[in-house]
């Protein structure tokens, strides 16, 4: 039986290759080797990594002009795991500012899209607290990350915005997962309707039975007038046979020898 000797990590190697050698005690003793390969299995054991933004402190300016629909900014992140474990969504879990819910977040790519017209009143810091969980098993891990969006003409006063940023946000969390659908890869094909083909058969099969029935009683009403026209003869060839017998007797010649 093969023991580990030490703590294994899939992270920083992912197989090992090992030859085992079997001995047995015998004079002279035998020997033979094998080859073994061990592949270590994924556990979720690393939650997602954040790269951008690359702290809670940074932002970004959003001009007033942007257009609704369009990227301001987005959040990447990657997993060390493999499988489901690797599978990364994002969500916003807590708004503040003058109207935080003006943007949202793609659950599978990460991008913060603009959702509606920015006004006069919606100038100022927005601050977005933002989920990163993968799908892994037995229960997934996450990390979590401060979007800091300043929606104004320019940056004027950064001492400002960043006395802002230093401040503890009261941010209300959203216990709302991200909901990310797996397509499959098979597609469904739709049999066609078998009801054409079941009334054809069905037409076919009674055509087929009132065929044969006609053809029977067809038969069998040619030998019933064979038949009858076989004994109309019988009755008529018995009469003549009688007459013309009879007609025979009465022109046989008169004996007269006797008178």
């Amino acid at each position: 039986m093969l023991r580990a000797k030490v703590s294994l990590d899939r992270e920083q190697q992912s197989s090992y290759t090992l030859w085992v050698e079997a001995v047995d005690g015998g004079e002279p003793a035998l020997s033979s080797t094998t080859k073994i390969t061990i592949l270590l299995l994924d556990i979720n054991d690393n939650p997602p990594l954040v790269l951008f933004p690359q702290s809670n402190m940074s932002y970004l300016l959003v001009l007033p002009s942007t257009l609704p629909g369009s990227p301001v900014t987005e959040v990447y992140a990657v997993d060390k795991d493999t499988g489901m474990n690797a599978v990364i969504a994002y969500s916003i879990i807590g708004r503040r500012g003058p109207r935080p819910e003006s943007f949202r977040i793609d659950p599978k790519t990460g991008n913060i899209t603009l959702e509606e017209a920015l006004l006069q009143t919606h100038y100022g810091l927005h601050r977005l607290l933002v989920k990163v969980s993968d799908h892994g098993y037995p229960e997934p891990l996450h990390s979590t990350v401060m979007v800091n969006l300043f929606v104004n003409d320019t940056v004027s006063n950064e001492s400002y915005i960043e006395s802002l940023l230093r401040r503890e946000p009261e941010i209300n969390v959203e216990e709302k997962e991200p909901q990310i659908s797996i397509e499959p890869t098979h597609r469904k094909v739709e049999s066609p309707s078998c009801m054409p083909t079941l009334v054809a058969l069905s037409v076919i099969s009674l055509g087929s039975i009132t065929l044969v029935t006609g053809m029977g009683i067809y038969i069998c009403l040619r030998k019933g007038k064979k038949h009858h026209r076989e004994d109309e003869n019988l009755e008529v060839q018995i009469p003549l046979k009688g007459k013309v017998d009879l007609h025979l007797r009465e022109r046989k010649p008169m004996d007269i020898s006797n008178i």
